[in-house]
């Protein structure tokens, strides 16, 4: 009763209520007999679900699942202070929304909940430490990237290279909906890849990016796990959007940098040219959108939900991509995490409060590894040493 968001958001549990066939009524029967105290909280799903079947039809069932699922999730996070009070709020509760959703009308809802559902069927997780750089293609073909930095180049007449070998031509027009590809890269590696309308991204160690075939309709739409630095070809008619798990960064032509990776509370953007919009995904009715303008970075809270926005060196956050760090008074911590995805090693602390200490400096991280972390331990006045090939502990 308290987490219900949990079928809402399962794939399989979307299949069951729309599209139910023997096997997952068989899968569902057999849960629900082995999980007796999960029966109530399937029950409640299912009577949710159940209701978006007559309801408006210009919206996929996936698109509705995962709007009404983002409504309920803000609703479940406020907390209750009795049980008693949680159950009888409870039953109110997903009734009140529903009917919120309803009345207001869904496509309100599409216009604030703007995360594209089509990105909802990928794993959108951080990529793990040591897995291999790779693209995945629509049609499931992995094709493995084992250069330290990997260039995948794209044509306007259906070509795609990678590191300058040519692969057979790639649908580049056509009608509906695009599929998807997928590029990972793990901890200490990089890539560069020019999208056939022009835009080059740059993108750092442990990162997804999904992008489609071609851009079919009026936006220019790609999500990020990860960090990336954007190059976007103007298009003035054709919006170029980011999208994050928690942002939906919007452009027509500019640079800028994006670091959101899932594993870090914070979702930075650096503007280094032109304007960009930023935006909550799940955005109240009456948020409101946050222009960026050239030298501010906006920085947002995934605990409180809040951005802030500030002026900073853009160097700073942009330097990666040639192979360099550049911090003023930043945590120890933020910097060891930046050497963990550079160079795919681990830190451990013999004290958690270590990672508090700030330090200023220039790493070009192309010289010896070794050489680097005795820099930082240097400038942090703390030790580090290795413990295995891959890992180090930094202490007093």
């Amino acid at each position: 009763m308290e987490n219900i968001s949990k079928y809402l958001e399962n794939p399989k549990f979307i299949q069951w209520i729309f599209n139910p066939d023997e096997k997952t009524e068989s899968w569902w029967e057999t849960f629900g007999n082995e999980n007796p105290k999960e029966k109530q909280n399937i029950q409640l799903a299912r009577n949710i679900l159940s209701k978006f079947k007559t309801s408006d039809k210009e919206l996929s069932p996936d698109e509705k699942i995962l709007l009404f699922s983002k409504i309920l999730r803000q609703v479940e996070e406020k907390p209750q202070t009795l049980k008693t009070k949680r159950l009888f709020v409870g039953l109110l509760k997903y009734a009140a929304v529903a009917i919120l959703f309803f009345s207001i009308g869904a496509l309100v809802f599409y216009h604030q909940h703007n995360f594209n559902p089509q990105f909802y069927s990928q794993n959108l997780d951080e990529p793990l430490p040591g897995n291999e750089a790779k693209l995945i293609r629509p049609n499931g073909e992995n094709i493995l990237l084992k250069e330290q930095k990997s260039l995948i180049e794209y044509t306007q007449d259906g070509q795609v290279a990678i590191n300058n070998d040519t692969l057979k031509t790639v649908k580049t027009e056509g009608k509906g909906t695009p599929e998807f590809n997928q590029l990972i890269i793990p901890y200490g590696k990089t890539s560069v890849i020019l999208l056939p309308d022009g835009t080059r991204v740059h993108l750092n160690a442990g990162s997804r990016f999904v992008y489609p075939e071609y851009f079919a309709d009026n936006n220019r739409e790609v999500f990020l796990a990860g960090e990336a630095f954007f190059e976007v070809s103007h298009d003035k008619n054709h919006p170029f959007i980011v999208q994050t798990t928690d942002l939906r960064i919007k452009v027509l032509g500019t640079k800028f940098n994006i670091s959101a990776y899932p594993s870090d509370n914070v979702t930075e953007t650096v503007l280094t040219e032109g304007k960009v919009r930023l935006e909550q995904n799940n955005s109240g009715f009456f948020d409101s959108a946050i222009d960026i303008l050239p030298g501010q970075l906006a920085s947002f809270d995934r605990t409180s939900r809040k951005t802030n926005l500030i002026q900073v060196e853009t160097e700073n956050y942009i330097l990666w991509k040639e192979g360099m760090f550049k911090f003023e008074s930043t945590d120890l911590s933020r910097i060891a995490k930046k050497l963990e995805r550079f160079y795919n090693i681990r830190f451990l602390y013999s004290d958690a409060i270590l990672g508090t200490i700030k330090i200023s400096g220039k790493l070009k991280l192309d010289e010896n590894r070794e050489e680097i972390i005795s820099r930082i331990a240097t400038a942090a006045s703390v030790s580090i040493d290795k413990k295995g090939e891959s890992f180090y502990e930094i202490k007093r």
